[in-house]
């Protein structure tokens, strides 16, 4: 692999861009200028190639290019076998415009950093290999990593496209399935979604994970009323959390009765759940071709629970683009991320879900308990929303 770099004017900036750059790349180092604008490369040779080979980059002729990734497919698409794989690249992208170029990387298979000099202006595309800019007193810097530019480098977003000279970019397109999991407690939050999941996409299947809590059975038995009345395929899996339970009120044996205050702070914590049963989903889904994940977090527990904060899905969401294959996109939704819990019941209400069925306590009797946290929200939603509760509770 390599570092790619470059930038609109080779000044003393850019000479210590140059040097950092060395550490991603020791056998080889090639650099071009087309007037004040610069590119260049320090390659390490990959174990599948030659140490010596005929060409280095940067390559071209009307254009300069250099590439940090491997292109799988350059043979059929036309190299010489002791060519180095980017080299193709010179043949088969189509720079005449964004569009033009968006086009010409469907041919490629493989992962890549691209960096294209013209005789005014440089033009960047990447998949999930990473490129970080710079802009520092009127000029423009890239490199493969941030620590070669500084503190202050963005991220280009992956699997785009990007002119340095307009600031134009385009998106380059990957395969998203239009199919849904929601992942499903059998709950209130995720209950409510399955009408707008199966409004908005070709299929959906709930997913549960079994983890051991305390409520399992009455949780599984509301999936199994769910997924029968909505006509719905559901799969359970047997999540192991033996070594996670730690002080979890939610795997002991005594009656959670939280209520109020298990609503205002996080009593019932279970130990990264939400990130655990995210990347498992996310597994699921690729392996399913399942192009969309919903998640039943929202603003009422955000306050008590980190994991149900919008950010740390849109955190979540942010890494998926290397979480799964290349050209693969996934992505995780939350409707009611913005919401309170009575407008969670109407949200439901709204798009027709089976939310009388769900099972919202975190204790196992016969009939909801009415005093753990989730029970004393329940209870308040349905009255505020000014909809019929036909839950039954004990108290």
């Amino acid at each position: 692999m390599c570092s790619i770099l470059g930038g609109t004017n080779f000044d003393e900036k850019a000479l210590s861009i140059y040097q950092k750059a060395k550490d991603r790349g020791r056998d080889f180092s090639g650099l071009c200028q087309i007037g004040d604008i610069w590119i260049a490369n320090h390659r390490a040779t990959p174990t599948n190639e030659l140490s010596s080979v005929e060409r280095n980059q940067p390559f071209g002729r009307d254009f300069k290019l250099v590439h940090n990734g491997t292109i799988s497919n350059d043979l059929e698409l036309g190299n010489d076998s002791n060519e180095i794989d980017s080299y193709i690249l010179t043949k088969v992208l189509d720079i005449t415009n964004l569009d033009t170029l968006k086009k010409s990387l469907e041919k490629v298979k493989g992962s890549y950093a691209i960096a294209i000099a013209t005789k005014d202006d440089i033009i960047l595309a990447c998949n999930y290999k990473p490129i970080f800019t710079l802009e520092e007193n009127g000029q423009v810097y890239f490199s493969s990593l941030k620590h070669h530019l500084g503190e202050n480098a963005v991220r280009m977003k992956p699997y785009s496209i990007l002119s340095l000279k307009t600031k134009e970019s385009r998106l380059i397109q990957r395969f998203q399935p239009n199919r849904a999991l929601v992942v499903c407690s059998g709950g209130l939050d995720s209950t409510s979604l399955i009408g707008y999941a199966k409004e908005n996409h070709d299929s959906i299947l709930l997913l549960h994970f079994n983890y051991g809590c305390k409520a399992t059975e009455k949780e599984i038995d509301a999936i199994k009323s769910i997924a029968k009345k909505e006509k719905l395929k559901y799969d359970i899996l047997d999540l192991d959390y033996t070594k996670f339970k730690g002080n979890s009120t939610l795997f002991k044996d005594e009656e959670i009765k939280s209520g109020k205050e298990g609503v205002e702070y996080a009593l019932d914590w279970v130990y990264a759940r939400n990130l655990i049963m995210l990347s498992i989903a996310t597994g699921y889904a690729e392996a399913n071709q399942y192009g969309y994940i919903y998640l039943g977090s929202n603003l009422e527990e955000s306050g008590a629970y980190p994991d149900n904060e919008e950010q740390f899905i849109i955190d979540f969401n942010n890494l998926l683009y290397g979480a799964v294959n290349n050209g693969y996109k996934l992505e995780v939704k939350t409707p009611l991320g913005g919401l309170m819990k009575k407008e969670i019941v109407e949200f439901g209400k709204k798009w027709n879900s089976p939310i009388e069925l769900s099972w919202s306590c975190y204790n196992a009797n016969e009939h909801h308990c009415g005093e753990c946290s989730p029970c004393y929200m329940r209870k308040k939603a349905f009255k505020r929303a000014g909809i019929t509760d036909e839950t039954i509770y004990l108290k």
